[in-house]
């Protein structure tokens, strides 16, 4: 976002000098030349006792004489009409300054209303897609009689819309002064939780979602955080592939015994990144996809870096797109 930059500081500390230096030259040169008068003044009345060229330099004496006071007067109103005039162009520019951080004042606030209203946007797609999939699958499971079967289709869809408020809440934490409440747990559950939300996701496109490494893994994270971080990885990786071949994705969880950090990867054998997207995946708002915002990327990287942790892309054999995500045991939020 833009904004207007003023001198201050050590700039304005450096005009100021300059400015007196000059007024310093100004002076010390009006100075020089009324001595220099003051002496000429006084040599050609001694000039002029002496008859002969004298009277000439006499002259020329009274003639300076009355008009220096005629030349002073008009210079003297020029420089009041130029400081008069510096005085109206000084308050005009200062006018157009205002105006000018008024206008970005309302550009910035507007564009962040806006990218706030597209994030939520963008985090609520998948949830409410994925609450659709269940609401379908329970008129189906209803149709059967099953009572048992339709109040665990029920529940799941409650679960579903629970999960719905995770990425609002996130998206609030990110701009909320002080501590929040955070709640830990182990990620390994953190992590199946999130995959098998999205596998009704994952069958509607037709890829196979796997979740691999030890999915009993201990290591304590930010659950909230980390469930926005997963689904907006593994909802970009569930998105854009061919649909004429069989396509997966990946999530791995890596913990090392006694380390301070965890690292989940997650990959998938799309069409992968082009070359000119590399340098800039992590932009808000940049986007090759039709349907996308171009925020999943960069606010699961916020998040990340909100944990202390961060988000990088990969190069893993077999598949086209990576990401590792590393965060620290029990994160807190900075």
């Amino acid at each position: 976002m833009s904004s207007v930059t003023l001198p201050r500081g050590g700039a304005a500390r450096g005009a100021g000098r300059a400015q007196s230096q000059r007024l310093f030259v100004y002076v010390a040169a009006g100075l020089l030349a009324g001595l220099a008068y003051a002496f000429l003044n006084t040599q050609t009345d001694d000039w002029a006792r002496d008859g002969g060229l004298g009277r000439f330099f006499s002259a020329f004496h009274s003639f300076v004489d009355r008009g220096i006071p005629v030349l002073a007067g008009a210079l003297l109103g020029l420089a009041f009409h130029w400081l008069h005039l510096r005085g109206r162009l000084a308050r005009a520019e200062a006018l157009r300054a205002e105006e000018l951080r008024s206008r970005l004042r309302h550009v910035e606030r507007d564009q962040a209303v806006w990218v706030v209203a597209a994030a939520t946007l963008h985090e609520l797609k998948n949830p409410l897609h994925a609450m659709g999939l269940l609401v379908d699958e329970l008129e189906d499971v209803m149709k059967s009689g099953d009572v048992a079967a339709v109040t665990e289709q029920v529940h799941r869809v409650r679960r579903q819309m629970d999960r719905t408020l995770v990425p609002l809440d996130a998206l609030r934490s990110l701009t909320r002064q002080g501590p929040r409440s955070r709640r830990f747990r182990p990620i390994g559950e953190t992590v199946e939780d999130v995959t098998a939300a999205l596998r009704p996701l994952a069958e509607e496109a037709g890829v196979e979602l796997r979740l691999e490494g030890d999915r009993h893994a201990t290591a304590t994270v930010d659950t909230e955080y980390l469930r926005v971080i997963l689904d907006n990885l593994v909802g970009n990786a569930l998105e854009g592939g061919p649909e004429e071949r069989a396509r997966t994705v990946v999530v791995r969880i890596g913990d090392e015994p006694l380390s301070s950090r965890v690292v989940v990867r997650v990959s998938d054998d799309g069409p992968g990144l082009p070359a000119d997207r590399r340098s800039t995946v992590f932009q808000p708002l940049r986007t090759d996809k039709s349907s996308g915002l171009g925020l999943g990327l960069p606010i699961a990287r916020a998040l990340a870096r909100a944990l202390g942790g961060e988000l990088v892309a990969a190069e893993v054999p077999g598949f086209s797109t990576s990401f590792d995500l590393v965060v620290p045991v029990h994160a807190e939020v900075r």
